[in-house]
């Protein structure tokens, strides 16, 4: 679940070893900017926040919801703007009111299909449906590039990205919600993500919280745990045709993204690797961050 609160965030206590890897890396971090599509919810906990160690990093985030965007403006003013837009494909389309707000969507969660499962029913039903214009993200933002692109936005992430091939161009990670199953209908599972991910030249790295529910029997709910997966957040980063051809600050800031966010150590050594001048004192210093803190092996 993503953080409730209205509290002024709270300052977020960071490694040693993400401090020093921010000073070794120095100004070719700084502007670190992250585009947050589906931000309802966002808290200093959301998965970005070790990122924006990084000097002058921002947050452009969008949701619907145009109170939500005042109370997350209010909360996170200057660093982090909220814009009250849904991004899709430009057209005019249904906004649905669940009962649990962090499942309302531009889809209509399939109902029959939740039911079969335990626990989803009563968040997915739709109190109320509201006519809305979405907004293509390529149009939302004036920006050839990013540093983190994350997407949740329950069933409609192939939209967002089908309308974003400027901004994807420059992107180095994105960071999207998928669903294995159809708990929306008409949405598009993994699989198309995928091959439209890999088409815009981007590679799968791993799933980040991968969840389950236990399936129902009639009235019966067995089992000591969750055996089917039905959704994750899909993280992609570049292909390696991509990396060879990125300048030495996309590369750093890539490696900042992957070590900060994700503890992928080895993806971002590769990508200083990949840098042609200074890499061996960049690699050299990395490593030896690695090694005083125990992450080298």
């Amino acid at each position: 679940m993503k953080d409730e609160s209205h509290a002024p965030p709270a300052p977020i206590a960071r490694p040693q070893h993400h401090q020093e890897f921010a000073e070794l890396l120095g100004a070719r971090i700084d502007g670190y900017t992250v585009i947050d599509i589906g931000a309802h919810g966002t808290g200093t906990d959301d998965v970005y926040a070790s990122a924006l160690t990084a000097r002058d990093s921002r947050v452009i985030g969008f949701e619907p919801d145009a109170d939500d965007c005042s109370t997350l403006n209010a909360r996170f003013a200057p660093r982090r703007r909220y814009l009250p837009f849904a991004i899709g494909d430009g057209q005019p389309g249904s906004f649905h009111h669940c009962r649990s707000p962090l499942v309302s969507s531009l889809l209509h969660p399939d109902t029959e299909f939740v039911a079969r499962y335990e626990g989803l029913a009563a968040p997915c039903d739709v109190i109320g449906i509201s006519p809305i214009r979405t907004m293509k993200l390529d149009d939302a933002v004036e920006l050839d590039s990013c540093d983190f692109l994350k997407i949740d936005v329950q069933g409609a992430s192939l939209p967002v990205l089908e309308h974003a091939t400027r901004l994807l161009r420059g992107t180095s990670v994105v960071h999207a919600e998928v669903e294995f199953v159809p708990i929306y209908r008409g949405e598009a599972p993994f699989g198309e993500i995928d091959r439209f991910m890999t088409t815009a030249g981007f590679m799968f790295h791993h799933f980040h919280g991968i969840e389950g529910r236990r399936m129902l029997a009639g009235g019966r709910v067995v089992g000591q745990r969750v055996s089917q997966m039905l959704w994750a957040d899909a993280v992609y980063i570049p292909a390696f045709d991509r990396l060879a051809a990125m300048s030495p600050d996309a590369l750093c800031r890539l490696a900042w993204t992957m070590h900060a966010v994700y503890g992928a150590v080895d993806v971002a050594m590769a990508c200083l690797a990949h840098i042609p001048d200074g890499a061996p004192a960049l690699a050299n210093d990395y490593q030896s961050i690695l090694s005083r803190h125990g992450l080298e092996s």
